[in-house]
């Protein structure tokens, strides 16, 4: 496809204004059916009408159906379910991705399974494939029988994949794996084509059940496989299976060319967790360290991860004094790009050691960083401490409690979760009622996860008065959506009468993650399912409306602290998002804003202005899933559920299926992409700008 030739770089708020001044008509003008759908799902239930009418004869929009998809209501399903026996393939085969959009949602879209099926037999490769990719959100436990046929060798190449695909994400949803579809996994694996080979592994890597030889052995070969993707799941399949050839796979994947294997292989030696994986990944770990691990392109996500999982388990491994010493000389004299990276390490390396001898609080590491170490050795420290070391439970109670104080509300919360490693003989009541009235809404979140893993079950101890008081001062006061998720949550486990009815009373909340987060307290608490509840008045509109972007091109430059990252925004499939992240970007919001997670061979994700990952703009949007597929260097909408997305952001390390059809996909990577995947914790967006180019001729 040609580029657009980019003309005019938007650094302040001169072009595409918010909703308060909007340009005149097209493009994007009022006129622009596209415009039109997007209102109408942005108001959500009351929008459903609008849409159903834009599917009417003899020309449905399939942007329509695709939005009574993402609303997802009654009215919607019922509309979806009329579709599906429309005599117009291209109609049917929008019907079914948007019930599949609609389950990914949290719609009850199970009912529909037969239905869609039903037209098996008659349906061209095109409506085979919506068929199959619908499964993966409306499927039951029959549906990987049905899928086995899918995988047949008459099939369309697509087809077959999809299958494969579809029977991993049912394997995450932890329902049963036919016979017959196991072994057309193992079949399809051998086959050797690398796109059905990566999709033959990604189903079986998945798959919820116990060890099958057959399956096994098309993991271990696939281990060695072409494509990089591949290799690295087959390692995450073995790690789950723990063949006993899966030790020495894993050892190999340490030597893989590609970054992503390796993670792969630190990971599966975790999960393995025996004496000898963890000594082949501590040895490993050693040697890596003794290299220029960070070279100033890209940091060592292999190694950042082994340091992870080796902080993560108990073990004391010999020599961790001596690494974290020469940690701290190579800390000192590291380039400026590398620091943050040694920092990290050299604290992991003191976490270590500090298990081998009679380690008191605080943790002393990474001093030459200054105040960027300090939250590394905090989190190592408050780790520690939750593990059991540090001296006596009340002495590590102290300390947390004093942690619980400091003024960067991460500290706070790692805090927090450390308590909830706190023996119960220990009083931690004010720390955690202290904690659910915190502004943060991490530190809040993480109390509400803290009261239900300490205070969960029939032998768990009694909630003092403070922690229940505090948890229902939060959940009436606050209806963020993620946080009251965990409120609620927490209400089901301790809030008796008076928690129940502040579950009751979220039932109408205008979110829609909200009222789920409501009905299942309800059930949980009550024994009683309400159902499906509507909203008590309509979802709010949106700040910013996509007449501002429809109809043009734009480009999203992130200048990081690891290089300049081209985004080729999607206005057409998330006109919400788009223009929301142009507003945001024309306003300096994005300025200076840390990348706060990154999961290596999967993600980093930015966005937060509190650099917790529980933070947004002040608003939240109507989520936009469609059918484009998260692969490297995708770039999706993080969000806690339903309508809950707002500044956050990620980008893709690699391809992950499970995604697709749930998560709002904003854009790709156009150009950058080496810059976005050496991002670590911490990496800062110095800069942000949007580009545009002129409206596409005729619109």
């Amino acid at each position: 496809m040609e580029v657009p030739r980019l003309v005019r770089v938007l650094a302040a708020s001169v072009f595409l204004p918010t909703a308060c001044a909007r340009p005149p008509t097209p493009p994007g003008g009022e006129d622009d059916p596209g415009l039109s759908i997007a209102r109408a799902e942005a108001r959500r239930e009351a929008g459903s009408a609008a849409l159903v009418e834009l599917t009417a004869p003899p020309g449905p929009s399939a942007a329509a159906i695709r939005g009574l998809g993402r609303v997802g209501d009654a009215v919607a399903l019922a509309r979806l379910g009329e579709l599906l026996a429309s005599p117009d393939e291209a109609t049917r085969v929008a019907a079914m991705q948007a019930l599949d959009v609609a389950g990914a949602l949290g719609s009850e879209v199970a009912g529909f399974e037969d239905a869609v099926w039903q037209r098996w037999p008659q349906a061209s490769p095109r409506e085979r494939l919506a068929i199959v990719t619908a499964t993966r959100r409306l499927g039951g436990p029959a549906a990987s029988a049905r899928l086995a046929a899918a995988l047949g060798a008459g099939e369309a190449p697509e087809v077959r994949e999809a299958a494969a695909i579809v029977l991993g994400i049912l394997g995450r949803r932890e329902l049963p794996l036919a016979d017959a579809a196991r072994d057309g996994l193992v079949a399809l694996a051998a086959e050797g084509e690398p796109r059905r080979v990566y999709a033959a592994v990604y189903g079986l890597a998945h798959a919820h059940a116990a060890g099958h030889d057959a399956g096994e052995a098309a993991l271990l070969r696939a281990a060695a496989a072409v494509d990089p993707d591949a290799r690295a799941l087959a390692l995450k399949g073995l790690a789950r299976r723990k063949p006993p050839e899966a030790l020495a796979a894993m050892k190999a994947g340490l030597g893989d060319p590609d970054p992503w294997v390796r993670v792969a292989a630190v990971r599966g030696l975790g999960e393995l967790g025996d004496a000898a994986a963890t000594a082949a990944l501590w040895d490993w770990l050693r040697a890596e360290l003794a290299g220029d691990i960070v070279d100033g392109t890209g940091p060592g996500h292999p190694v950042l991860e082994a340091m992870s999982v080796m902080t993560a388990g108990k073990t004391a491994p010999p020599g961790a004094a001596e690494a974290h010493a020469r940690a701290e000389a190579r800390l000192a004299a590291a380039r400026p790009e590398a620091r943050r990276v040694w920092a990290r390490l050299s604290c992991g390396l003191a976490a270590l050691a500090a298990r081998t001898g009679e380690w008191r609080p605080p943790l002393r590491c990474a001093e030459a960083a200054g105040a960027a170490g300090e939250v590394e050795r905090l989190s190592f420290e408050t780790g520690l401490l939750g593990q059991g070391v540090g001296g006596p439970a009340e002495a590590r109670a102290a300390r947390l409690t004093a942690l619980a104080g400091h003024a960067d509300a991460r500290v706070r919360a790692a805090a927090l979760a450390a308590a909830a490693g706190l023996g119960s003989e220990v009083d931690v009541g004010g720390l955690i009622a202290a904690g659910l009235r915190d502004s943060s809404p991490a530190v809040a979140g993480t109390a509400a996860e803290v009261v239900q893993g300490r205070f969960a079950g029939d032998a768990a101890p009694e909630p003092e008065p403070a922690i229940v008081d505090a948890l229902l001062e939060r959940a009436t006061a606050d209806r963020d959506a993620e946080l009251f998720a965990g409120m609620a949550g927490a209400l089901a486990e301790v809030g008796g009468a008076r928690g129940l009815q502040v579950c009751r009373a979220a039932l109408g909340d205008a979110n829609p993650s909200v009222r789920a987060a409501a009905r299942a307290c309800v059930k949980a608490a009550g024994g009683e399912d309400p159902g499906v509840t509507g909203p008590a008045a309509p979802a709010p509109t949106p700040p910013h409306d996509p007449q501002t972007v429809l109809g043009r091109e734009l480009l999203w430059r992130l200048h990081t602290e690891r290089g300049r990252i081209d985004v080729a925004l999607a206005p057409s499939a998330a006109p919400w998002h788009v223009a929301a992240i142009v507003a945001l970007t024309q306003r300096g919001f994005y300025d200076g804003l840390t990348f706060h997670r990154v999961v290596p061979g999967y993600v980093v994700q930015g966005g937060d202005p509190g650099g917790t990952g529980w933070g947004g703009p002040g608003f939240t949007l109507p989520s936009e899933p469609g059918d484009a597929p998260f692969a490297r260097g995708a770039v999706g909408i993080a969000d806690a559920g339903k309508d809950t997305g707002g500044s956050q952001f990620f980008i893709m390390h690699a391809r992950a299926p499970h995604l697709d059809g749930r998560y709002t996909h904003v854009g790709e990577v156009r150009d950058g992409l080496p810059a976005a995947l050496a991002l670590v914790v911490g990496d800062r967006i110095l800069r942000a700008e949007v580009v545009i180019a002129p409206a596409s001729p005729g619109r």
